[in-house]
């Protein structure tokens, strides 16, 4: 399996906030097959793993030489046990053919987890995502009809840019893998969708004499109804109280670790314990900061850890948090706290220390702190992490910063939001989410502040989001009192709501090609606001066009963003040849090997990107330049999914014709 990370012995708690969300145990286990010999089986259920899935047949519809031994290990070990099969089929006949040979093989056995169907094979990939829906399709259906949980292994990209809404909605097990794969878990990467991670494919167990691949479900399947079919997508929602609760349990889990006096044994608590700020969280968040002091990396840390990576960004507004006073420029800063408040200490004129606040009473809080030491008062770069205790009337100009948990606990964050303010209107002061669905709303329909800037949509009302308001209500002749009541609330919901007509009569959808580079792609069929997640396309870029209005194609890019974009923009893909040609940079590249460095600079002496560090084959990416490496070969900088820059050797990239 070329799956694309390592977990420490121990459980912990995280919010994965997908259809199976809530506070959820990770489960600890490994993929296997003849690649990994002779398992000692009772040495792996020993050293705690939770879970096995085994190849059960190969190239060809052969059976894996090593399955029938593995599953006997794992059902006499009483590890739950599932299997996967690697797909290379490429027409819905020989998907079926592969799913018969594994209901053959199993003949009725017992299985605790689904069957997986791995999707991978790079000239299966050729084939566009519609045909791999239907090879797909007969591959699960016909396995669900035989009695068998079901699901789908991919990596990252594949998830991102192959797989279509249907087969999104069955359980996905998500391979991403650091470029530094050691068999560690890096906890940057773990991906914020799937029910499953890969994490490593070069992790050491006792009882196999071979690197293996490490996972994590979050989902027990030794719990659920044996013949399970997709489910309509929806994040399940949590409370606000279980979340911060979450949340604390994971900082509470810290306590007692210690910095280390170099880069070794960074997962143990004490071993190797020194002053010179080596941390795991560093390690996990970003690298480059290692050896710095770390007060507000473990913060990062652990909200990274409750709530994964993507939500961690937006419940910090920056990330990673690094600097107290960033942070204070960007939360309002309260007088008093609450739990699950993040504190910036005040001393020597500045915000210098943090924290997470888990418990108050009176004008007593307490506090879980990275780069702290056990002794009472403020103390920054004490090494350890410690639970402390402050009054807060001692402690003057020291700050609360508080996140918006309703990112967490809404599981529709989507300017479709109904507002529906318990006093009948929103007002400076006031937070939440209500707040934030008018500040998404008024971007949407383009509205600014007094300076001319889009709203953060941080779920708070201060004066950018009041000054919004006053200019929405002057624009369309309703009082202008900069409060949001019932006929501002109506008007913007009638304007949002007339921004989605239906398709034109006789409108077919179709693939289609961008034909020039630095392409903008618009948030509404009629505005001039940049979609903000990919506010630009370049030339081949594909798209899928699902609707237009006047000039304009709606869009959806890598089946996930949509947008609006000018019609002349657009051809078919057996057209884009035709159209004239563009400048020699940007281009669209693909990657043509597998665990391809993207690195810092140009050279093999610079580090790996943080974001990307690895492309595989078939990886798309804008190049928009080359230079002389110190290597003295020629390398690309190349952009990421629209965002991520680094640089690849100009000979792992095929220009896109």
């Amino acid at each position: 399996m070329n799956h694309v990370e390592s977990l420490e012995i121990g459980s912990l708690y995280l919010f994965f906030m997908n259809k199976y969300g809530g506070i959820s145990m990770e489960i600890k286990g490994i993929d296997v097959s003849s690649w990994q010999g002779n398992i000692d089986w009772k040495t792996v259920a020993d050293y705690g793993m939770g879970f096995a899935i085994l190849r059960i047949t190969e190239k060809g519809d052969k059976i894996d030489n090593t399955f029938e031994q593995n599953y006997k290990g794992c059902v006499q070990n009483k590890i739950p046990v599932g299997v996967y099969k690697y797909s290379y089929a490429k027409t819905v006949d020989q998907s079926t053919q592969e799913a018969d040979t594994v209901i053959r093989v199993l003949n009725k056995r017992k299985l605790d987890l689904p069957v997986f169907l791995d999707l991978e094979w790079s000239e299966q990939r050729k084939l566009g995502s519609a045909a791999i829906e239907k090879i797909s399709l007969a591959f699960l259906n016909k396995i669900q009809s035989a009695g068998y949980k079901v699901g789908i292994y991919c990596n990252v990209d594949w998830y991102n840019n192959v797989l279509t809404e249907k087969l999104r909605k069955y359980d996905n097990w998500i391979a991403r893998y650091p470029a530094n794969d050691t068999g560690d878990l890096q906890e940057r990467l773990r991906p914020d969708f799937g029910i499953g991670w890969q994490y490593s494919s070069k992790a050491t167990i006792p009882g196999i004499s071979t690197k293996v691949d490490r996972n994590v479900f979050y989902k027990d399947y030794t719990k659920e109804n044996n013949n399970q079919k997709p489910q309509e997508g929806g994040n399940t929602m949590v409370t606000k109280e279980q979340a911060i609760n979450g949340m604390i349990k994971i900082a509470e889990g810290e306590i007692g670790y210690l910095e280390k006096r170099t880069n070794a044994q960074l997962d143990s608590k004490t071993a190797n314990a020194g002053y010179n700020n080596y941390t795991k969280y560093w390690r996990d968040i970003a690298p480059s900061y290692q050896a710095q002091p770390w007060c507000a990396g473990f913060v990062s840390w652990v909200f990274m850890k409750a709530f994964g990576l993507d939500t961690a960004k937006k419940l910090l507004k920056h990330w990673p948090y690094v600097y107290c006073p960033t942070l204070g420029a960007k939360f309002t800063k309260y007088a008093n706290p609450q739990v699950g408040d993040i504190v910036i200490f005040y001393r020597g004129g500045t915000f210098a220390h943090t924290g997470i606040v888990t418990a108050v009473q009176g004008d007593k809080f307490w506090t879980i702190e990275g780069n702290t030491s056990g002794a009472s008062g403020i103390v920054d770069n004490g090494g350890g992490v410690c639970k402390k205790s402050y009054s807060n009337s001692n402690l003057p100009g020291t700050k609360f910063c508080r996140p918006d948990y309703s990112i967490v606990t809404s599981v529709n964050s989507s300017t479709d939001t109904p507002i529906t303010p318990s006093k009948g209107y929103l007002e400076i002061g006031d937070s939440g989410a209500d707040v934030k669905a008018l500040q998404q709303k008024l971007n949407k329909l383009g509205i600014k502040d007094n300076a001319g800037r889009k709203l953060e949509e941080d779920g708070e009302f201060g004066s950018a989001t009041q000054q919004s308001v006053m200019r929405f209500q002057k624009k369309y002749g309703l009082e202008v009192d900069g409060k949001a009541g019932k006929n501002t609330i109506n008007k913007l919901d009638a304007l949002i709501a007339s921004l989605s007509d239906s398709k034109p009569s006789g409108f077919k959808s179709f693939v289609g090609a961008c034909t020039t580079d630095n392409t903008v792609v618009y948030t509404s069929k009629t505005g001039n606001d940049k979609l903000g997640t990919y506010p630009k396309l370049n030339r081949g870029n594909l798209v899928d066009v699902i609707n237009q209005s006047g000039n304009r194609y709606q869009i959806r890019i890598a089946n996930k963003y949509t947008g609006w974009i000018d019609k002349s923009r657009i051809v078919t893909p057996d057209k884009l040849n035709s159209t004239p040609a563009a400048s020699k940079y940007p281009f669209v590249g693909e990657c043509t090997g597998n665990d391809v460095n993207v690195r810092k600079n140009a050279g093999t002496n610079y580090a790996p990107i943080a974001e990307w560090p690895q492309l595989d084959k078939t990886n798309r990416v804008d190049v928009l330049g080359s230079k002389k490496g110190t290597d003295g070969k020629v390398w690309y900088k190349v952009r990421i999914q629209g965002k991520y820059i680094g640089y690849v050797r100009s000979d792992y990239i095929k220009k896109v014709s």
